[in-house]
């Protein structure tokens, strides 16, 4: 193999597979990327085993082949490198070198007949989906995450759904921690088509390697085949395995009373709720709501590091309310909200809250009250 390739061309995206390429997996090739002569240009191919990736760029081919090479030394070299120009090819022993009229590298590469394969996406119906949008589902849902060495496929997944609601198509993505559950749904309109399973679920993990491959304008398309959830752009495609298991039934927490809706203005909440976590901990993460009279109250009491109390007035004409709440999950969720006023549904402290924007039903979040 013999290949002349553009910086350009290849920097950002070796830039992006970094977190794919660095995760430890069975497979010591998976730490490589793969390049493969293509006509006019070369494929780049990523996997951790987990969420394949696959793109085409443009490339001077002088001698076809394949190599697999460390993708970590290939990035740091590419975007190092002195000359617009980059000269690959494959010596003795799987040697490769990286060079042009100044500069000189040899580095050792690996078997690319070992490389796992990432699979192919021909023939299945694909979904335009906005770039833009789908990136916020994705950074709405991931956020909802589970620490340690947690297995249950409804807490590291993320439910992915194909809705017909007669003829408004809409995908929506759900996501819980069992303290919490986001729901968000992307009308499609009626030109999404869709045939296959209606709902699978995918890696929290898989989305946030999709995430860096999108970007910030222009479509998408998006689909199911066998056991995998694809995203594909115009010379670029990213495969995640769907995880096996079922996602607990969720759609009576989607069910809101009105006369239990408060509305708040965004930006004094969000500065209040800011406020009152300073002196929260691991040990002390929930602070008090209190509901009274036109007033609205958040307290902080913190054996170790102390006390903080404030009140805002709010349209609150109930009964007297007090529950306990993780302020860091109110933060996150209003954090992706951008109308100016949000609405905190809270009926009693044996009840979520649920919180959205005032005139916006397609992202709500779910919250679980504390017991303290």
């Amino acid at each position: 193999m013999r290949i002349t390739i553009k910086k350009e061309a290849v920097s950002e995206v070796l830039s992006r597979i970094q977190g794919l390429t660095g995760k430890k997996t069975s497979l010591a090739i998976t730490e490589n990327v793969l390049l493969k002569t293509v006509e006019n240009g070369i494929t780049l191919t990523a996997t951790d085993l987990e969420t394949g990736f696959e793109g085409v760029y443009p490339a001077e081919v002088k001698d076809p082949g394949e190599i697999a090479i460390n993708a970590r030394k290939f990035n740091e070299i590419v975007k190092n490198f002195p000359t617009e120009e980059i000269e690959i090819q494959e010596l003795e022993n799987k040697w490769i070198e990286i060079s042009s009229q100044t500069v000189e590298y040899h580095i050792v590469g690996m078997d690319p007949e070992e490389f796992p394969n990432v699979p192919k996406i021909a023939h299945i119906d694909l979904i335009p989906v906005d770039s833009v949008e789908l990136k916020k589902m994705i950074d709405k849902s991931v956020v909802v995450a589970v620490a340690g060495n947690e297995k249950r496929a409804h807490l590291i997944g993320v439910l992915l759904t194909f809705i017909d609601n007669e003829g408004d198509k809409i995908i929506r993505m759900v996501s819980t921690d069992f303290k919490r559950l986001s729901k968000v749904d992307c009308h499609l309109g009626e030109n999404g088509l869709f045939t296959g399973e209606n709902s699978v679920i995918v890696p929290k993990k898989g989305l946030g390697e999709i995430y860096k491959f999108l970007e910030n304008e222009g479509n998408v398309e998006i689909g199911i085949k066998e056991n995998h959830f694809i995203v594909k752009k115009e010379n670029e495609y990213a495969v995640v395995n769907l995880m096996e298991g079922k996602f607990p039934p969720y759609e009576e927490l989607l069910q809101t009373d009105p006369e239990y809706d408060i509305i708040f203005d965004r930006s004094r909440l969000m500065m209040m709720l800011r406020r009152m976590t300073i002196l929260t901990s691991e040990d002390y993460r929930g602070v008090i709501f209190h509901f009274n009279n036109e007033e609205f109250t958040i307290r902080t009491v913190n054996a170790v590091l102390g006390e903080s109390k404030e009140t805002m007035e709010i349209p609150y004409d109930g009964e007297p309310k007090e529950i306990a709440f993780n302020p860091k999950y109110f933060l996150e969720a209003i954090s992706f909200i951008s109308q100016e006023k949000v609405v905190l549904n809270v009926k009693d402290d044996a009840n979520p809250c649920i919180v959205r924007g005032e005139k916006d039903m397609d992202y709500l979040n779910i919250i679980m009250p504390m017991k303290i």
